[in-house]
């Protein structure tokens, strides 16, 4: 099987170790003893052949017929409504566009200070640059805020539950591990229910090594279906995000310095 992402993930368990010795009589004497160590686990995405694409996409659109029968808007349904009756009130929309034109503002003066070479720039043109740097850093944070409440407006389409239930149809057909050299899938089961059954019960061990390997597969094939990534250095840019989180959650679950 060919793979579209492979990691790695690492797991504190005793391991039986051998230690050799020799005794008074000079006889190899060995030792067993277990101690703990970090073994590391392999485990991968495959990519999908064209069957598997095929029934993906009919699970979907299946997901987004039964999501309109129980009352579920479209997105096109909901991008009309919100077009006619408007997402913000019209204070929301004046501080939006004051946002923006901020934005273009400082651009502008930006480019005019970064067109001169270093050394032609003054201290205060300096200073300048960085406080500006610093407000349009804060703006994008604003802009963004109000561009994810307009994108959280679609998570209650037929559509957006369809793709979220897809991804999970994914995540339990293309998780596969390494076990003892021989490739073999994550979920065990042969139909969707016996699959989502064994994932229902791997979350309810509460096992925080599972935890993390589920993540990891949830994030990677979450990234798949909405990006489109078809290559392994597709998926550079989510092995750095991931270990930017991971070193994000040591760093608040540390314990603070001693006095």
């Amino acid at each position: 099987m060919k793979h579209l992402h492979e990691f790695t993930i690492n797991k504190e368990q005793e391991v039986e170790t051998e230690l050799e010795s020799k005794n008074e009589a000079g006889e190899i004497v060995i030792t067993k003893r277990k101690e703990k160590q970090s073994v590391p686990y392999k485990f991968f995405i495959v990519r999908p052949n064209r069957n598997l694409a095929d029934s993906a996409a009919l699970y979907n659109s299946v997901q987004v017929n039964f999501g309109l029968k129980n009352n579920l808007m479209s997105v096109f349904q909901l991008d009309k409504k919100y077009r006619e009756d408007g997402v913000f009130t019209d204070e929301d929309n004046q501080k939006f566009k004051g946002l923006y034109d901020s934005l273009i503002k400082n651009i502008d003066e930006l480019q005019k200070l970064t067109g001169k070479s270093e050394d032609q720039r003054t201290d205060d043109e300096k200073a300048r640059s960085l406080a500006i740097t610093e407000e349009m850093s804060q703006t994008r944070l604003k802009l963004n805020e109000y561009e994810n409440i307009k994108n959280n407006l679609y998570t209650h389409s037929a559509e957006y539950r369809a793709r979220n239930k897809t991804i999970t149809w994914w995540l339990l057909h293309l998780a596969y591990k390494d076990e003892g050299g021989k490739e073999v899938p994550f979920f065990t089961g042969n139909t969707l229910d016996e699959k989502l059954k064994f994932y229902d019960e791997l979350l309810d061990k509460d096992d925080p090594f599972m935890k993390s390997v589920i993540d990891r597969f949830l994030y990677t094939v979450s990234f798949w279906v909405i990006n489109n990534a078809e290559k392994p250095e597709d998926f550079i840019e989510l092995d750095k995000f991931i270990e930017k989180e991971k070193k994000a959650e040591l760093i608040n679950n540390s314990p603070p310095p001693s006095p």
